[in-house]
């Protein structure tokens, strides 16, 4: 009698409310391989479940971003400028990702991004977290270890899948109008101009952690090619890379616009060059290394955000004032980062280029707890922006 009461003997309904609360599309696979009640169950309301599951990637005021990246992901290829042009108009407006069930291919596409953008936060913060590290050895900050390295807040895990998801809508919209110089630098600023400049400075952050993490895996490649002899393979995939050898100084000359191109081909591509290693790693790359207009930098240099600036209290010593105090960590007003970093300042050039520094160890990002154990808060925003990193973490102090 006791076998009436396992999960494999719950009515249908009972069933199909578990399913509801599966976290992961390899735990889902992992219960519906195990009991085929439950799978049938799944066939008959696959709908519903897949769209729970959907839901369950990403939280609620993160969610509309990443229906928004699946919606781009279902443009009609090639994307034709009046395509693009009526996603970039309506993608705001769409409240269609609040209905009960959602699209089969939409839902499908958001339990693939969820993981694949998961994946990207912890690397991303791996990356942040030992270059915070580094400038608080560097410049001599009481740095709360603990603290620093306690597990992202779900408020700082929201801000770095957003601003994933918004980087992955932007590179379609911008890998969608290849070819088209004239059109691709319009088409990135409408995008981007629909948020606030805090935002934008989110993708800007994830923009420069890719540049990091590439020229990484560009020295390795290098390294490689040094070790190979000239007949290896890796030597070989240099010189069939065109008129000049892939490892000689033209190429090498054009490699920020390789890295530019490499950035627009989709998160799935850039985890797999990140992953990969030797051979495989400098086929990824030579293969794909084109030169091609600066298409993200350029993009986040010359786009201006139509929604109205914020106007920044005063600040002093950590504490904020005046109608537009801190209002607390949230998703849904400015990061303490970005206030101490833009303190006492009309919030205009979102992407000023002495702000990488702070890009570096993702400070827009952050809660207020994790900056204040950080100790950046005690210094001057423009000492600190002059500190850059690069791939090792080591960092560097320039005048700019």
């Amino acid at each position: 009698m006791a076998s009436l009461y396992t999960i494999e003997n719950l009515q249908p309904e009972l069933q199909l409310a578990i399913m509801r609360y599966v976290p992961s599309t390899k735990s889902l696979l992992a219960l519906l391989k195990a009991s085929p009640r439950f799978y049938q169950v799944f066939r008959t309301r696959k709908e519903y479940v897949l769209t729970e599951l959907a839901r369950n990637q990403f939280p609620g005021s993160v969610f509309v971003n990443a229906w928004d990246t699946a919606k781009a992901l279902q443009l009609p290829q090639p994307i034709t400028r009046e395509v693009s042009d009526g996603f970039i108009e309506t993608f705001a407006k769409d409240n269609q990702y609040e209905q009960p069930v959602l699209p089969l291919s939409i839902s499908v596409s958001i339990c693939q991004l969820g993981p694949l953008v998961d994946w990207f936060v912890q690397d991303f913060w791996s990356d942040c977290l030992g270059n915070l590290k580094q400038l608080g050895a560097y410049v001599g900050l009481q740095q709360d270890v603990r603290t620093l390295e306690s597990p992202l807040t779900a408020i700082e895990k929201g801000r770095i899948q957003r601003a994933f998801c918004r980087f992955e809508t932007t590179g379609l919209l911008l890998t969608a109008l290849e070819g088209k110089d004239d059109l691709y630098l319009d088409q990135g600023q409408l995008f981007l101009g629909q948020f606030t400049t805090d935002d934008i400075e989110e993708v800007a952050c994830v923009r420069d952690y890719f540049a990091r993490r590439l020229w990484g895996v560009f020295e390795a490649i290098e390294e490689d090619a040094m070790r190979a002899k000239p007949s290896d393979a890796i030597r070989r995939l240099g010189r069939e890379f065109g008129e000049h050898d892939w490892f000689s100084r033209i190429p090498k000359h054009f490699q920020p616009d390789y890295m530019e191109n490499i950035m627009i081909l989709g998160l799935p591509f850039l985890r797999e060059v990140l992953e990969s290693r030797g051979l495989q790693r400098a086929g990824l790359v030579i293969a794909t290394s084109k030169q091609t207009p600066r298409r993200f930098t350029h993009t986040l240099e010359s786009g201006h955000s139509e929604v109205d600036p914020y106007h920044l209290p005063p600040y002093d010593s950590g504490v904020y004032s005046g109608e537009q105090a801190f209002h607390g960590d949230s998703l849904q007003h400015c990061s303490h980062g970005w206030l101490y970093a833009n303190r006492g300042k009309l919030a205009k050039d979102y992407n000023r280029w002495t702000r990488k520094g702070f890009r570096d160890w993702g400070y827009v990002m952050l809660d207020s707890q994790r900056l204040k154990a950080a100790s950046v808060l005690e210094r001057d925003p423009e000492e600190l922006s002059h500190y850059l990193f690069d791939d090792g973490g080591i960092p560097s102090s320039l005048l700019l």
